[in-house]
């Protein structure tokens, strides 16, 4: 019996050291299967939208093929409404042209002038088609002249949903039917928002509108994701133009979503589509990261582009007995590609056929999952038309007969060194301290380092060995990333710390400052206070600050304490349409571009920034009173509560109570409380012994009550007074300061420290 045992658990721990596997699967490759021509695979940037842009570092990450690069090898483009503004992506689409990249142009909107004034929504009038396919021209021909020759136009950006620009099936098809043929390059239509069958059909079946158009666009956000008969009867290309997931929030971009994207995109090749752009190339949820780094679904992506490259044919990958698994293979006259989803949670072992196998002997074996990143896992011998291999678990595996684009195989990671946390005190405001970020001590052990990026705060700030950063109060994370000539990464952190004496918070909120009559002020239980403020929709983006304080928010502050202070906002930006304001920090400062604000569903805190994250904004403000303007910049974008502070920290939550709002906070005394507010001063707030009440439309008597409507001292004048300073003897808390005269009376929060 103690031998039986002692066999048994030797055999246990054999079993143990290799991962549990699903039995053998199988997939059929036909090589004479040709089904559809592969265009490429991309994503968008605009520059203007995110606040950030593609720097010579991204720029080659995205679109060279070297190890450590994702090898895109299409570029979509916005169209701007403004031919000003044609420039506002140029540099990356000449590098993108520079490296084989097919680019396209989609519009959001025309020029404003061609707009149907009297319509409810963007549309433009029949009359004015000829005029909207000069501008399309214009930026086609603005391309050209820049060496960036279009390999396509788009009609419409969703023309069947969002708050750009509408039109009906039927009004694509009239303007290709008789305004297409004047287009100077291919034409895409319609990029229905869920490429709908419906909506393009019209234009197929139309044969005058049909010559027009070389290209079938569309979206797959919520349906769309199927074959279309018809358009390929017709022999047009079909593209998928846009999708993205993971938005919510840097939280949710997890590997299950990138995996997901591995099977999005072996469904769209399933589908015939020629290629498959997705969203955004840099953001938290692209394939890039703000802080530099390829993300997972990067490497997903690297997983297809690096290897299928535009012309490389489509044929049939037919799984058998299969569970978990998608695949599809590509070939070209002298290669062959096969890409695999495996969505097990087990390991699973897959034997394929190679039918008509011209003379492909070998192949080299890439997987990306959650714990590797395109790692070269070795050949595989083709025997008889066939080979085996193990997919890893919930990992997406590439066989490629030319693996230049991948690193070898066995090589060992470079080593990152960042240096030593650093903590310095601030005791003199000045707020701002330069630091050497040094990566000079990063070594590979075999072979060398080709690429560094450090970020800090979660943003790309250099791609050189060294950099010299400038860090302000607070904790703040910098990231060295350094990636070896065979694409292997690694990272370390540095910690640096400024500590501020400096003590100052002021919250704020929206609904309680001077509120302009463009603004609206709404319910939501989940703001700080049971409402927030935003600017009714439909409300243009403004190319500068408006000068009518009717588009302001205003608040008064006062502060005891002269330095440097951001100031943070808790916002809600829906959309990349709906993340700005502008911001101006007393009258003789310049208005803030606050654009780019990070995105998501949910309440977050976002500091004020100069157009993109990467230049946060600090004041230098004077001991006294402060006035902070927030004036619209396109609709959409919530504000909850405001945070000023030089004490470098970041807020969190719905924050502190903000002291200022009345006691009464129902709709109805909130607008009489806001139209006293740009005369009537109280400071300091919070106070520990003393308070100095200033009211310009004057006062008789002066009373002050605990939050549960005890009068603790009332204080009546024989005429009306404008200022009076009170001493204070009472407890830390929350008080109220009523004043009243003739015709008025208000009530205003102060607390005790």
């Amino acid at each position: 019996m103690t031998r039986f045992r002692t066999y048994f658990i030797s055999f246990c721990t054999v079993l143990l050291a290799f991962p549990l596997m699903l039995g053998a699967q199988s997939v059929t490759i036909d090589l004479d299967s040709v089904r559809q021509t592969i265009r490429g695979f991309g994503g968008i940037h605009i520059t203007s939208w995110q606040g950030t842009t593609l720097n010579g570092d991204l720029q080659e990450k995205a679109f060279d093929n070297d190890p450590g690069e994702i090898g895109l090898s299409i570029l979509r483009l916005m169209i701007d409404p403004d031919s000003n503004r044609f420039d506002s992506e140029l540099d990356i689409a000449q590098y993108a042209v520079s490296r084989g990249a097919l680019v396209f142009a989609s519009p959001w909107n025309p020029p404003a002038e061609l707009l149907d004034p009297d319509a409810s929504i963007r549309k433009i009038p029949h009359e004015n088609y000829g005029e909207y396919v000069k501008h399309l021209n214009r930026f086609d021909q603005f391309m050209a002249d820049h060496e960036v020759p279009l390999y396509a136009i788009s009609v419409q950006n969703e023309p069947d949903y969002g708050e750009w620009t509408r039109w009906t099936a039927a009004e694509i098809a009239t303007f290709l039917k008789e305004n297409g043929q004047d287009i100077q390059t291919r034409v895409i239509a319609p990029e229905s928002f869920q490429f709908r069958h419906n909506y393009t059909d019209s234009i197929l079946n139309d044969g005058a509108a049909l010559a027009n158009l070389d290209i079938v666009g569309g979206h797959i956000y919520g349906g769309g994701l199927e074959d279309y008969p018809l358009a390929r009867e017709l022999g047009k290309e079909v593209w998928m133009t846009e999708h993205l997931t993971g938005s919510g929030s840097p939280e949710e971009n997890t590997w299950n979503l990138a995996l997901a994207l591995g099977t999005e995109i072996n469904s769209c090749m399933k589908a015939n589509f020629n290629a498959y752009v997705w969203w955004y190339i840099r953001r938290f949820y692209g394939l890039i990261t703000d802080d530099g780094n390829i993300s997972k679904k990067g490497y997903v992506m690297s997983q297809f582009t690096k290897f299928i490259r535009p012309g490389a044919v489509r044929v049939d990958a037919i799984p058998e007995s299969t569970s978990g698994i998608a695949s599809t293979a590509y070939k070209t006259d002298t290669s062959l590609v096969i890409v695999v989803v495996n969505t097990n949670s087990t390991a699973t072992s897959l034997d394929f056929t190679l039918n008509n196998n011209p003379s492909i002997d070998s192949l080299t074996k890439f997987t990306t999952s959650e714990t590797k990143d395109l790692i070269n896992e070795g050949g595989v011998s083709i025997t008889g038309n066939s080979f085996s291999a193990v997919l890893d678990a919930r990992s997406i595996t590439t066989f490629t007969s030319h693996n230049a684009g991948g690193g070898k195989y066995g090589n060992i990671p470079p080593i990152a060194s960042a240096g030593q946390d650093t903590i310095i005190i601030d005791s003199t405001g000045i707020g701002m301290f330069d630091i050497l970020l040094d990566a000079s001590s990063s070594t590979d052990p075999d072979g060398q380092i080709v690429n560094v990026s450090w970020s800090i705060d979660e943003r790309q700030v250099s791609w050189e060995m060294t950099h010299t950063a400038s860090f302000g109060v607070g904790e703040h994370l910098a990231v060295l990333t350094v990636t070896d000539e065979d694409g292997a990464r690694n990272i370390d952190t540095l910690v640096i710390t400024v500590i501020s004496t400096f003590s100052t918070e002021i919250w704020l909120e929206a609904e309680c400052g001077i509120v302009g009559s463009t603004w609206e002020i709404n319910k939501n239980a989940q703001a700080s206070h049971g409402y927030y403020v935003n600017t009714p929709a439909g409300t243009e983006s403004t190319a500068a600050a408006s000068s009518d304080t009717a588009d302001h928010l205003i608040f008064n502050f006062h502060i005891e304490e002269a330095g440097p202070y951001k100031v943070w906002g808790r916002v809600i930006a829906p959309t990349a349409n709906d993340d700005s304001f502008w911001v101006l920090m007393d009258e003789d400062t310049v208005w803030v571009g606050w654009n780019g604000i990070v995105g998501g569903s949910d309440w977050h805190w976002d500091d004020v920034h100069d157009w993109n994250n990467e230049n946060p904004v600090t004041w230098q403000l004077d001991t006294g009173w402060h006035k902070l303007s927030v004036c619209y910049r396109e609709d959409g974008t919530l504000l909850d509560k405001l945070y000023i502070s030089n004490t470098g920290s970041t807020p969190e939550g719905p924050g502190v109570e903000d002291t200022t709002c009345p006691a009464d906070t129902t709709e109805d005394a909130l607008p009489a409380y806001r139209h006293s507010l740009a005369d009537l001063l109280i400071y300091p707030n919070p106070t520990r012994d003393r308070v100095q009440v200033s009211w310009e439309e004057g006062f008789s008597g002066l009373s002050i009550a605990s939050t549960d409507g005890r009068i603790l001292q009332r204080e009546e004048y024989p005429t009306e007074i404008h200022s009076v300073s009170l001493d204070l003897d009472l407890q830390p808390g929350l008080y109220h300061i009523i004043l009243h005269n003739k015709y008025n009376r208000i009530v205003r929060n102060f607390r005790m420290e």
